[in-house]
Order: C-alpha cells, then structure tokens, then sequence
C-alpha cells in the first residue's frame, strides 16, 4: 500500500477504477492531499489451501474426541473448534479471529501429544491460508 502526503496536484475526484486482476479505489476527497492506492485479488490456490486446512480440522476434532478424557477442557476445545469452522466455513476466513481460536485450542488441549500434533498441522494449514 502506498501512502503519500503533500502538495495538491491533481483535482480532487471520486472514482472507483478497475483493472486487471485488481481494484484501485479512491474515494473522497484524495486528489494530490493523499494518494493511496489499494489493489486486491485472487490468492493462487486459495481453495486448495482452505480445503487442507477443513481437513486438519476435521482430523482435530476426531483427535479431540478420542482424548476427551486426557485435555485440559474438552468444553473449551469444542468451542476453539467451533469458532475455527466457523472461519473456514465463512468464505472470508479473517487471520485475528483464526489465530485467537487457535489459542484458545490450544489452551483447552493442554499437553496431550497425540493431540497436539493434530492442533499444529491445523495451525500449519491456517498460516498456509495467509502466505
């Protein structure tokens, strides 16, 4: 993203650009005051990457279930889970809520390896989302 302040050069404008694979948007007053320039697009293999992190949860939450007994909160667990297939499932997963749940996960495993294992392939695959 490339912010510049100083002296007015161009009209202020409203306009909203698209081009190639990606948006330039500019809205407001921006003219030469400030300048910014805002470009999205596709993320290349965004859908295989979110299938692999599904996957991960779907191998977790069978880990969970079979050591319910050994974690430090199966409760809490659950609703780590819970929140984490929310994200996935949104179309729009958003890496803070991703990264507070897995927290939260990890927390509620506590020190179970056989779980643990599971939780950081699942972490592997979220990082893998955002890269």
């Amino acid at each position: 993203m490339v912010l510049r302040r100083g002296r007015q050069e161009k009209p202020v404008s409203n306009r909203t650009e698209v081009s190639g694979t990606g948006n330039q948007i500019t809205t407001g007053a921006a003219g030469g005051d400030l300048n910014q320039q805002v470009v999205f697009g596709d993320t290349p293999g965004a859908a295989t990457k979110l299938k692999a992190a599904q996957a991960r949860l779907t191998e977790l939450r069978a880990a969970l279930e079979a050591h319910a007994d050994d974690v430090h909160s199966i409760d809490g667990g659950r609703m780590a889970l819970a929140g984490i297939d929310e994200q996935l499932r949104s179309g729009e997963p958003q890496r803070p809520y991703l990264e507070l749940a897995l927290g939260s996960l990890m927390m509620a495993i506590g020190s179970v390896a056989d779980v643990v294992a599971v939780a950081e392939a699942l972490k592997g695959a979220v990082d893998a989302l955002f890269a």
